[in-house]
């Protein structure tokens, strides 16, 4: 193993507290890197054959109970500049997605409100276009401009949102397997086309935000949405409607509030969830014939 790169690198911590459903096993090493220090630390971890993983604010992902091998990049505290810059809205990959709403609205911007219910960062949201259901224009993709990624070697590169090829839950990103060597999104730039009344953006910010916090289980334990829609139907409707909903193994139970969210009611194991979901799999496709995917990134796969 070479020597450890210049800056904090800590080995052996544990992940579950970075994650939002508060399960996971420790990390073999893990670094909080600010932009200038990560091309140093994946050159690091490429010479010594280290998978790398990346992780905003933990949502959306199932971190196995022996942990994530390799190097762990923990972006949630780091990669946090917003500014504006004529008509974009310029960020880092770490700013939180609630952040993002809040700054365009303090430019009198709409648009971004639907931003405000979602617990993840502009990273996240790029590489799975975070967003409403199927066919709804509110997602990230209506918004980007272009995106700041650092390749493997280290080199920095702007492409535009197109060249992503967005849709939904989907971008190119996707196509390198979690923890290969992958371009890591490092910034985003949005476009700022809406303008509007900042009371009227507040408010629809406000009704964004109550009609989440009526509908899901947002002071739970959780991942957020843990299938994709197959069929161009809610995967909650399909879930619900099998008779699922407070389904529950070991402390991973399906949500008694949304169907399509799983809660961590105890002290619920990755494998707790990983049981529970193929079960919902399974009884899905029993009942109705339909197959869910999860939308959930299991890690490692």
């Amino acid at each position: 193993m070479p020597p450890l790169p210049p800056g904090n690198v800590r080995s052996g911590v544990p992940l579950a507290p970075f994650t939002t459903w508060r399960i996971g096993g420790p990390a073999q090493y893990l670094a909080e890197p600010g932009l200038d220090e990560i091309p140093a630390l994946l050159a690091w971890a490429q010479s010594a054959a280290l998978p790398v993983w990346v992780i905003g604010r933990g949502s959306n992902i199932l971190i196995d109970d022996a942990g994530l091998p390799g190097l762990v990049l923990l972006l949630r505290n780091t990669l946090q500049d917003v500014r504006r810059e004529g008509d974009f809205l310029v960020t880092g990959a770490g700013v939180s997605l609630p952040r993002l709403a809040k700054a365009a609205a303090a430019e009198g911007y709409a648009g971004f409100e639907f931003f405000i219910g979602i617990p993840g960062t502009v990273g996240g949201a790029v590489f799975m276009n975070a967003g409403f259901g199927p066919g709804d224009p509110r997602d990230t993709k209506a918004l980007l401009h272009s995106v700041d990624l650092i390749l493997p070697d280290g080199s920095r590169e702007t492409r535009a949102a197109e060249a992503l090829h967005l849709a939904y839950r989907k971008s190119d990103l996707q196509l390198i397997p979690d923890g290969a060597e992958r371009p890591l999104v490092v910034g985003a730039c949005f476009v700022l086309s809406q303008p509007g009344d900042q009371a009227t953006i507040r408010d629809e910010t406000r009704r964004h935000l109550q009609e989440r916090k009526e509908k899901q289980p947002l002071t739970r334990p959780t991942a957020g949405s843990v299938f994709r829609a197959s069929d161009g139907i809610p995967a909650a409707i399909h879930i619900q409607q099998a008779g699922l909903k407070g389904h529950r193994i070991g402390d991973a139970m399906v949500s008694l509030k949304h169907a399509n969210w799983i809660e961590n009611v105890g002290h619920a194991t990755a494998s707790d969830v990983r049981r529970l979901i193929a079960d919902i799999i399974d009884t899905v496709h029993f009942r109705a014939g339909i197959h869910l995917f999860p939308e959930v990134r299991i890690l490692p796969p």
